[in-house]
């Protein structure tokens, strides 16, 4: 299967997966709020290592000092010394900051003594200084370094917005400066830290629920729009497609794009807003550490890039062996008799094991990019941790930056590091789903077996009331479209009768059928149902009307009664047990719920698949569904072929009831079975050599003779 479209946009059939995600983007936008929040908290507890710090290692400040002092050096545009000792004489200014807005009236060293006659001491006028509503402060007494006084007129800072709230929060806690003061202090601050994380632990638990909720229901939904789909494919696409890279699509491709889907929704949302969080806070320190940190941003971006695309490569490859494997697995167990029969098991154990040390080679190269992935990039986040914690620890040495906000930031880095280590893998994940997407989408985009149009527009076939015919039919299957299997079929039955198709094996017999129902369209001609085209009525009103019984009877993994009645909607207890009865099913049905469960009142409850019934019992069943369906077109191929002789003597009276008023086409190699048939089709070679009843046939064709005394006599 090709893609012939240009693939220019970036992951296109992983973003197309995204559209399933749409019916489910309440829980979704509701996860992805809640990723805020757990941004919000995050950021929030990694902001309170600051406080945490000052309580610890300060030996004069509390926090609302510490507060003060910090706003004050805003608004002013200075810079104070830390953790300075209540001073009665006034606020010594230790460097004033150039461009801000007391440039020009404050120098380096200058004190200030009092604020309108009022001299208090240094955390005083810290704390009036902070809390100051006017922008101009008038009559402020300043003192020089060599004792000179002089009066000047201070222009403030507007306030920055969280000042109340933190002004607030410092003013709840102890203001003494004693050990047990420090302590409750200590223990308010890891009482919030607690409650943080817990509100935190909420929002992440929250937003890893509901974005699960949604990406479940998402590939729920895609899940079953596949399997829909497949269900609905021509069937000369199953007869082609090996059924263990159809499995695998379902198993291993539909797993990657769920991790996809879950990445894209989950940690990629949540771990870049926890790393914007804490850059923000990263700013607000020092904006100068975080330019040094993220010198490495370019090769990383670099190294993820050069990484996804080993990934995408592989999961392809890794995608397509898990199909085939399946596939052998699948075929050996189908076949184990002969496989036992002929002792290939080592043979075949092999086979497995080459297969899957191409599938071991594709899913290693894809663990040890991932191994490679986070190394690489650990590396380079020391590589910026060296040269942030060098640049910041210059500024603490020259009395640029404070310890404890120096140690803030690098506590800061590693919170940021944390989400970006956690995205590295992110690029692999997508880069898997989207290799696995495409082979998704490589069935959905496959035509169905009746487009949309044709199901809406096309007619309705009404009940078989005259003739089927074929008319001058001709067929090739799509794959070995050069080989003719039927070749200028002419043939008109008449509802009601009976007709056999005899030939040898490769003849066209089941092929004529299956074009019957539609599972292939000739390739030249029509076929009519009371001169109808079969080709322009819907494939659901065509097969409603055909009842088909298989050479290999198929049983599925359920209930007597739910395999009787499969693919009948209105089924009664009476009319299943009725069919049931003609096709002989009752006789086994004490010795299945024997068998199986000694508490079930009647066989019908029992549960059965094809590997607990033998050969006959199956037939039977299927036989029973094609009566309780009750069709006016009767299909039998080789439907006595799997029972004994008793066995078919009753079948074959059983059919004879249920074909009377119904046109039945019998493919059978037993004189038995096609004896009693209105009508005899002899076919060879995609060609009808000769038509009639069986005494006709054996007067005037040779050919017929010969089947005759070959085939069912040896089938008899």
């Amino acid at each position: 299967m090709r893609r012939t479209a240009p693939r220019k946009t970036w992951l296109p059939d992983f973003r197309r997966s995204l559209a399933f995600l749409r019916p489910h983007r309440r829980p979704l936008i509701i996860g992805l709020v809640m990723a805020l929040g757990v941004s919000v908290f995050y950021t929030f507890s990694i902001s309170s290592v600051v406080p945490l710090l000052k309580v610890m290692f300060a030996d004069h400040e509390t926090l609302a000092d510490w507060l003060h002092r910090v706003e004050t050096e805003h608004r002013l545009g200075v810079s104070l010394v830390p953790d300075l000792p209540d001073d009665p004489a006034g606020l010594t200014i230790d460097r004033v900051r150039a461009g801000w807005p007391a440039a020009g009236v404050l120098n380096d060293g200058d004190r200030i003594v009092s604020i309108a006659g009022h001299a208090p001491s240094s955390y005083a006028l810290m704390h009036r200084l902070s809390k100051h509503a006017p922008q101009q402060l008038e009559a402020v007494l300043i003192e020089s370094p060599d004792g000179a006084r002089r009066e000047a007129r201070l222009t403030l800072r507007p306030y920055r917005w969280w000042w109340g709230v933190a002004e607030a929060a410092a003013a709840a806690l102890p203001a003494g400066k004693d050990p047990t003061s420090r302590l409750y202090t200590l223990g308010i601050v890891m009482a919030v830290l607690v409650l943080v994380s817990l509100l935190g632990s909420l929002c992440r638990f929250a937003n890893a629920g509901l974005v699960a909720t949604a990406v479940q229901r998402t590939v729920h939904d895609l899940r079953t729009r596949l399997a829909d789909h497949v269900l609905r494919l021509p069937l000369h696409w199953h007869s082609t497609q090996p059924p263990g890279d159809t499995l695998g699509r379902f198993a291993n491709d539909l797993n990657k794009v769920e991790i996809g889907i879950w990445t894209l929704c989950g940690k990629t949302v949540r771990e870049p807003l926890k790393a914007i969080g804490v850059l923000v806070l990263t700013v607000a320190i020092d904006w100068r550490l975080l330019v040094v940190a993220v010198i490495g941003i370019p090769i990383g971006a670099l190294v993820i890039r050069t990484f996804g695309r080993m990934v995408k490569r592989a999961q392809r490859r890794a995608s397509q062996s898990w199909g085939r494997l399946l596939d052998h697995l699948d075929e050996r167990l189908a076949g184990i008799r002969v496989v036992k029969a002929y002792s290939m098991e080592a043979a075949e154990s092999r086979r497995f094991e080459r297969e899957g040390r191409t599938l071991r080679h594709a899913q290693t190269h894809i663990e040890l990019v991932d191994a490679a992935t986070k190394p690489s990039l650990e590396t380079l986040a020391m590589v910026a941790v060296a040269a942030f914690i060098v640049y910041g620890g210059s500024r603490v040495f020259h009395g640029q930056l404070e310890p404890h906000l120096f140690f803030a930031a690098v506590v800061c880095l590693a919170g940021i590091f944390d989400p970006v280590r956690k995205m590295g893998n992110v690029n692999n994940r997508l880069q898997a789903a989207e290799a696995s997407a495409r082979r998704l989408f490589e069935l959905l985009d496959l035509p169905s077996e009746e487009p949309q149009a044709a199901a809406r527009d096309g007619l309705v076939l009404p009940h078989l009331e005259r003739t089927i015919e074929f008319h001058d039919v001709s067929f090739a299957y799509p794959a070995n479209p050069d080989r003719t299997v039927l070749d200028g079929i002419k043939l008109t039955v008449r509802r009601g009768q009976v007709v056999a198709l005899v030939g040898p094996n490769g003849s066209g017999k089941t092929t004529l059928m299956s074009l019957l129902m539609r599972f292939y369209d000739p390739t030249r001609g029509q076929i009519l149902i009371d001169g109808q085209d079969i080709a322009e009525v819907t494939l659901e009103s065509l097969r409603a009307q055909v009842g088909l019984v298989t050479q290999e009877a198929v049983i599925f993994s359920d209930t007597v009664r739910d395999n009787i009645a499969y693919g009948t909607n209105d089924g009664t207890e009476d009319t299943i047990r009725r069919a049931a009865r003609l096709a002989h099913v009752d006789e086994f049905l004490h010795e299945l719920s024997r068998k199986h469960d000694a508490r079930i009142a009647h066989g019908y409850d029992a549960r059965i698949s094809a590997r607990t019934l033998s050969g006959g019992q199956r037939q039977r069943i299927a036989l029973a569904r094609a009566i309780l369906r009750d069709p006016p077109i009767l299909i039998l191929d080789e439907a006595t072929s799997q029972v004994d002789s008793e066995s078919e003597r009753k079948i074959q009276e059983a059919m004879e009831d249920a074909s009377r008023g119904r046109t039945t086409f019998i493919i059978a190699h037993r004189f038995s079975t096609i004896a009693h048939a209105d009508l005899i089709v002899v076919l060879n070679e995609g060609r009808i050599i000769a038509t009639g009843h069986h005494d006709e046939l054996l007067r005037s064709c040779p050919f017929y003779v010969t089947l005759c005394e070959t085939q069912f006599a040896h089938a008899t």
